[in-house]
């Protein structure tokens, strides 16, 4: 079982064209943790921003009477994707994993993989 920092360089390392990441608890809307970023991409603000878009995509689901889960949520920009996978298991819950990535340098497929196997790892 990876905790908090592990499973950050893990998606750091694992997954091609990572520019940031982080781990963040999505009832307060704060990062756990973060790796990367920096004056391209600032992770707190990504942060906060992506918590919306996941409670959004909770409360539309929940009027439409959609009885799934979330595996992930894909945002294609320009020149970055921005992968959000929710975090499931005993004692995850109300989290998600965040990771911008370089399109140029990325492989979305590969990086949904790496997240869905570093997810199943993660113990916070």
């Amino acid at each position: 079982m990876a905790n908090t920092e592990a499973a950050l360089k893990e998606t750091a390392t694992a997954i091609e064209g990572v520019i940031g990441t982080a781990l963040v608890d999505y009832t307060s809307g704060m990062a756990l943790g973060t790796l990367g970023g920096g004056k391209e991409l600032d992770l707190s603000v990504a942060a906060a921003g992506n918590t919306d878009v996941v409670r959004a995509k909770l409360r539309t689901m929940e009027m439409l009477g959609l009885k799934d889960e979330i595996e992930d949520i894909l945002i294609s920009l320009g020149s970055q994707y921005h992968l959000i996978r929710l975090i499931k298991g005993r004692n995850n819950n109300g989290l998600f994993l965040y990771v911008a990535l370089d399109k140029n340098r990325a492989n979305l497929a590969m990086a949904r993989h790496q997240l869905k196997r570093i997810e199943a790892e993660l113990d916070v």
